[in-house]
């Protein structure tokens, strides 16, 4: 071998070995499709982080165990005037008293350091189950963001699983419209033959031509349909771009669902369960607003320390002696502490508590009706696929008898036609009904299958039709 021929050898080699893996690259299973829809899809990245925040939201409640422990420290140069007589704090925002009140009248003049710092702890040592309230909240709050996000998914996958054998059925119709462009065809050329030599007349060749025609229009659009849904499938795998995939039709071709029990119920429903959350975090509610008007029994604790540029000892002539100094003022010269129990409990919210808490009853009865009535519905909806999936069955038991009687009468017809025993108008209303019968095997199919998954959309067990393709 030259070394010319070697490379163009290496060349196409290449090229085959590209279109192989490209080709392996891009089939598109089932199992695959639901999956790449859990980690694709928007709304259920958006349910994951929701749920992250759940449980973001429990170390917060939980944090309220802990003791408050405050520490501060300043420095400030300020005045120390001040008159006998009281005033309010205006909301915190009055200046405090700075200094004892001055025998020699006010100065503005005299500014000096001070300084203050402190440690506080505060602790809740007995709340009467009012964080232990909320902690079962936020508790119940992870329960419902998880059977949310677990409903997402779940309601995502049926989308795909659906979508999915929409997408083979409405392939299988392509191919179908495929065989009866091919049978047209052949048809057309047959004829038109037979009108050039005179066999057929002229009317054959245009009824022929306008079949054609016909034949040509229905293939065209079932590809654009089928085309269209595979762009939904993508959609619904949460992913963007010029992606082609294959689909995988082995389980939809070679058999039909096997061993299916039609007695299921719907306590596997995650939507049902989602709901059950949410009548549980209500009730959860409830007993946090009545728990939150309780009091609350605190251990306390302080030490302080404080340092003043303004001497203790009066002056001969009453007043004060100042060191204006910044390190005459941050020094301490005085420390402090405490430690003691303490309770607070504001009794007129109990009677707001009370008040939330009937509010907060009535919404969860609303959330328990709303339970109710999704359940009637799954219920409902079990029952109608059931009596779908029988019927299916029953339908895809027949489309292949039908399908071969079509078969033959079209073969009939066509060898009559061929010996000039019947019209060209009979022949086409027999591989019309042919193609029909064609299109109907692969309706039938897709239908059981369809069917099948609304069980399993209902009864919440998508296991049942996924181990059914495998």
């Amino acid at each position: 071998m030259s070394s010319k021929s070697f490379l163009w050898f290496l060349v196409l080699y290449f090229i085959h070995t590209t279109e192989v893996f490209s080709q392996k690259d891009e089939m598109l299973s089932l199992v695959k499709a639901i999956e790449m829809a859990k980690e694709n899809y928007p709304s259920i990245k958006a349910k994951a982080a929701g749920k992250d925040a759940s449980n973001t939201e429990l170390s917060i409640a939980r944090s309220n165990y802990l003791p408050n422990f405050i520490v501060q420290a300043q420095a400030l140069n300020s005045t120390s005037n001040q008159v006998r007589g009281t005033y309010f704090a205006n909301g915190g925002i009055a200046i405090p008293i700075s200094g004892g009140t001055k025998t020699d009248g006010t100065n503005s003049n005299d500014m000096t350091w001070s300084s203050f710092a402190t440690a506080f702890v505060n602790w809740d040592i007995f709340t009467f189950g009012k964080v232990k309230s909320k902690v079962d909240l936020a508790k119940a709050e992870i329960s419902t963001s998880q059977s949310d996000y677990e409903n997402e998914v779940f309601q995502q996958q049926v989308k795909v699983c659906d979508v999915y054998v929409m997408a083979i059925l409405l392939d299988g119709i392509v191919k179908a419209q495929q065989s009866n462009l091919n049978r047209v065809g052949a048809l057309k050329k047959v004829t038109v033959a037979f009108t050039e030599s005179g066999l057929k007349s002229g009317v054959d060749s245009s009824l022929v031509n306008a079949e054609y025609s016909k034949a040509y229009l229905l293939l065209l659009e079932s590809k654009r349909i089928a085309q269209e849904q595979k762009l939904i499938l993508k959609q619904m795998l949460g992913i963007s771009g010029e992606i082609n995939f294959i689909l995988d039709t082995s389980f939809f071709v070679s058999k039909t669902p096997q061993n299916i029990s039609l007695d299921n119920k719907i306590s596997q429903s995650p939507i049902l369960n989602y709901y059950q959350t949410l009548v549980d975090f209500n009730r959860s509610k409830i007993t946090a607003v009545k728990r939150s008007g309780l009091p609350s029994i605190s251990l306390l604790g302080a030490t302080f320390g404080r340092g003043s540029g303004i001497a203790d000892k009066l002056t001969s002539d009453g007043g004060f002696t100042y060191n204006k100094s910044l390190s005459g003022g941050l020094s301490f010269r005085a420390y402090d502490y405490m430690v003691g129990v303490s309770t607070i409990w504001n009794i007129t919210n109990s009677y707001r508590n009370q008040t939330e808490g009937r509010k907060q009853y009535f919404i969860t009865k609303e959330m328990e009706e709303i339970y109710n009535e999704k359940k009637l519905q799954l219920e409902g909806e079990l029952e109608r696929s059931n009596l779908r999936y029988s019927a299916a069955q029953e339908i895809a038991k027949q489309t292949p008898v039908q399908l071969k009687a079509a078969s033959d009468a079209y073969n009939q017809s066509k060898a009559r036609y061929d010996n000039g025993l019947n019209t060209i108008i009979e022949l086409t209303q027999t591989y019309a009904i042919l193609n029909r019968s064609e299109v109907d095997l692969t309706v039938a199919n897709g239908n059981t299958w369809r069917a099948l998954l609304s069980i399993a959309a209902a009864s919440g067990n998508l296991d049942l039709f996924i181990q059914n393709i495998k």
